[in-house]
Formats: structure tokens, sequence, C-alpha cells
């Protein structure tokens, strides 16, 4: 019984504002390709309209054929491939599948690396200002809790996401 070969998923840097260009040239050349894009309201002179813009700017998922490899070189817009350890990073397909869910989910989604479990951030308005302590999650796009130590015990607090600078 032969075995099925799975190519893996890789993920594609690109020159910033180039994602969508990028994608549509590997659609051209027959390679599978994913860019996940989000929703947002921009308001431009008093009108709002509905705009996508890329999940995860900067970054497109392929998903080559070893074939293909040697034509990818050649897409503008591209910058190549995120490496590991000198070879093409590779992300589960299960990874791939929570992202596919989350936009196809219609949520309104916003990536912010900098905002993540464990960082140290500063407050910088309102009455704890000049506080230090450690984001311990995001409950939503403006609202962050923060556990700031003090007196040999940690005390618990929403902040406003405009209220805090990641250190």
């Amino acid at each position: 019984m032969s075995e099925v070969r799975v190519d893996p998923w890789l993920v594609l840097r690109t020159r910033s504002r180039h994602e969508s260009v990028v994608e549509s040239f590997l659609q051209q050349k027959l390679i599978t390709s994913y860019l996940p894009k989000c929703k947002l309201v921009r308001s431009w002179k008093g009108r709002s309209r509905v705009v996508e813009f890329p999940l995860f700017p900067g970054y497109v998922f392929v998903r080559p054929t070893p074939a293909q490899f040697e034509s990818m070189r050649y897409i503008r817009g591209s910058c190549g491939l995120v490496l590991a350890d000198n070879k093409p990073a590779c992300l589960p397909e299960k990874d791939l599948a929570s992202v596919k869910i989350l936009v196809d989910s219609g949520i309104s989604l916003m990536v912010d690396p900098e905002l993540m479990a464990g960082k140290r951030v500063r407050i910088v308005a309102g009455p704890l200002a000049g506080m230090e302590g450690e984001l311990v999650s995001v409950k939503s796009q403006d609202l962050l809790v923060v556990n700031i130590e003090m007196l040999n015990s940690s005390v618990r607090v929403d902040i406003d996401r405009d209220a805090i600078d990641v250190l």
C-alpha cells in the first residue's frame, strides 16, 4: 500500500502591502496559497466602507509541491520563505485550520504581535500611570488584563489598550 504524500504548509514573506499581488501570482502559477483577511470599517471624508486587510500583514501561506519550489523564487513582491534552522518553517495543518475557522466565523479579528500573555507592560495613563506589570490576557480589542505586583502579592486590573505601553 502506498502512502499519500501531503506537502506541508509554508509561510512566504512579502513586501509591505504586496500580499494580494503575491497571492495572485501564486494562483497564476497553480501554487496552492491562502491569504487570510479580516474586514475593517474605515472612514474617508465622512463615508464608511468595509475594507479587507491581511490578517497577518507581510505573510502568505503556501503549499508548493517539490517541483514548484523553483518557480516560487520569481514571484513579484515575495521576499522568500520563513526559515527555521535553515529550512523552510512548516505550519501545522491544525494551526492553519484554526486560522480558517477564525476567518470564516465572521467575528471581528485583529492581530497585535506585541500583545501576548507574559509581556511586561507599563501603564501610561489613568490613576495607575507609571506602574508596571505583566499582561495576563486580552479580553477584547480595547480591554486588557494586567497583573501588577504590589507588596509581594498580585493584583489583577482591567486596563484600556490605549493606557499601556509594551516594554
